[in-house]
């Protein structure tokens, strides 16, 4: 009776799929900086572009903005992507009217804009203040486990997201369906390990192995009790 209940539940659990808890997860995102912040705990880079003095493109190009590199790729319009500060051309889309990163998406018989950012360290999470942002505008990014899109669906507010513990990424690119410029100000940047997400998670290997050795404990002690009367 014993061995018709131990190998069946021994077989559940060495077969048991890897990542399988993570399999309907995916990023946590944002709409309220609070919270972002008080999930991640650690904010490790804040951008907000006040060292630029004056204009600065990121037409085919990289432009260093401290811990983030901007690009942009496409012929149409790309003379839009650029750090603008005042007296701005676009304050209608200026997040917090300080410098801020004007980027300009399209993708139309004009041709393909995309605006790209990297990160000096990859990051677990990113967040940035939006101003007349699409709900259709799609941020592309890549794991370990794949590539991935994320639609913020919001226009002039916070917006931010936290990837799956264990994932991490070094670069945001951000494209649209039709003509979109927009701003982004106060990047907030996360490359540490989510305390909490840390503490939650348990090595399935070891835990496999935890699980196996408390079955087989439990019948052998089962085994010797049953000897013994």
């Amino acid at each position: 009776m014993l061995k018709r209940i131990l190998i069946p539940l021994v077989i559940a659990i060495i077969t048991l799929p890897a990542g399988a808890s993570e399999s309907l997860a995916g990023p946590l995102t944002f709409t309220r900086s609070i919270g972002f912040k008080n999930t991640l705990g650690t904010i490790d880079h804040t951008v907000d572009f006040n060292s630029f003095a004056g204009d600065a493109l990121f037409q085919n190009g990289e432009l260093d903005a401290g811990p983030i590199t901007l690009s942009s790729t496409g012929a149409s319009h790309n003379s839009l992507n650029k750090i603008e500060v005042s007296p701005f051309r676009f304050e209608i889309i200026a997040p917090s009217h300080t410098p801020f990163a004007a980027l300009y998406l399209e993708t139309s018989a004009a041709g393909t804009t995309t605006a790209t950012m990297s990160f000096d360290v990859p990051i677990i999470g990113f967040g940035a203040t939006f101003r007349a942002l699409q709900r259709d505008t799609v941020i592309s990014y890549t794991t370990a486990t794949g590539s991935k899109t994320i639609v913020p669906g919001i226009t002039n507010r916070f917006f931010g997201f936290i990837l799956e513990p264990a994932e991490f990424i070094s670069s945001l690119t951000f494209s649209a369906p039709v003509a979109n410029g927009f701003g982004i100000d106060n990047i907030l940047l996360a490359n540490a390990i989510i305390p909490s997400a840390a503490a939650a998670t348990v090595d399935e290997p070891n835990s496999l192995v935890l699980m196996l050795m408390g079955v087989l404990g439990l019948g052998w002690l089962l085994r010797k009790t049953r000897k013994a009367c």
